[in-house]
């Protein structure tokens, strides 16, 4: 668990990161709005923006597009800005996905730069070296993909703040599909944190290690990660917990607490859209609901 002092050391460069975990949208785009209206060139109010646009229930490609060049005016007139350069990374990473491979080589390389230099700008920011391990665990090698630097930044990380390293360590175990680690490695971090933020990352790596599980049709083992991913989590974590307990139930025959789990998902965002909820709103009339 944390100590105090490294408990201080892990708090992020940026003071909206518990507005961005926990899903406060609104209030984040108030107060990003706010102060970009003050100073449009301001880091965290662009790093706020941009995790958002990355968001994969809230975020879009028109939002990324129309913010990149604002991100880029800030690296222009402010090149040392840590939270300019995460920024960066994080919306030109997401907007290379849809590109070809040979169409993103010419500019992949600046990913890994912009999260290097927001990691050497500040050690202790949890944002910076989770956007840094996500990209080397994920990356093709071709394009910089690398589990050794990975593993070197978890390792660095943990001498800095233990349990947020744990969840890196966590993010590299399910990636490298090796869920009885995953599991281990969540089993030790606190149930429970007077850090929210952290209280609700821990919550989102059992919501993946539950997804995990899940596709491997172990429905025990997914079942008491979802159970650990509603506790804390923030709304979609919680909601999409639900959805999960919900394919278990249905898939065990069991269709009155699949239709409670999947009404428990659905009421967290009633107008959700994607697989998750289309999937949710069929199987409800299938089981016979409205």
């Amino acid at each position: 668990m944390l100590t105090a002092a490294a408990s201080a050391a892990a708090q992020p460069a940026d003071s909206m990161l518990g507005l961005i975990i926990g899903e406060q949208w609104s209030e984040l785009d108030m107060i990003a709005n706010e102060r970009l209206a003050a100073d449009p060139l301001d880091g965290i109010g662009l790093h706020a923006l941009a995790r958002k646009s990355v968001d994969g229930d809230v975020g879009s490609a028109e939002q990324r597009a129309a913010l990149l060049p604002r991100i880029e005016a800030c690296l222009a007139a402010r090149p040392t800005d840590t939270l300019c350069k995460l920024a960066y990374g994080q919306v030109l990473g997401a907007q290379l996905k849809s590109l070809s491979m040979f169409d993103a080589l010419g500019s992949v390389a600046k990913v890994p730069e912009s999260f290097e230099a927001a990691v050497a700008a500040d050690p202790a920011d949890f944002d910076a070296r989770e956007s840094t391990v996500t990209f080397y665990i994920r990356a093709p090698s071709i394009v910089g993909g690398s589990m050794r630097r990975a593993y070197r930044h978890v390792d660095q990380y943990a001498k800095i703040a233990p349990d947020y390293a744990g969840l890196l360590y966590v993010l590299i175990a399910i990636e490298e599909k090796d869920l009885p680690k995953a599991k281990a490695l969540l089993a030790k971090l606190p149930e429970s944190s007077s850090d929210r933020v952290l209280s609700q990352m821990i919550a989102k790596r059992w919501l993946a290690l539950g997804l995990a599980y899940l596709d491997a049709g172990d429905y025990d083992s997914a079942h008491a990660a979802f159970v650990h991913g509603i506790a804390h989590g923030a709304p979609s974590i919680a909601g999409q917990s639900h959805w999960g307990l919900g394919r278990i139930a249905q898939s065990q025959g069991r269709p009155e607490e699949a239709i409670d789990e999947y009404r428990a998902f659905l009421a967290f965002d009633p107008n959700a859209s994607g697989k998750p909820a289309e999937e949710a709103r069929a199987s409800l009339r299938q089981l016979g609901t409205n």
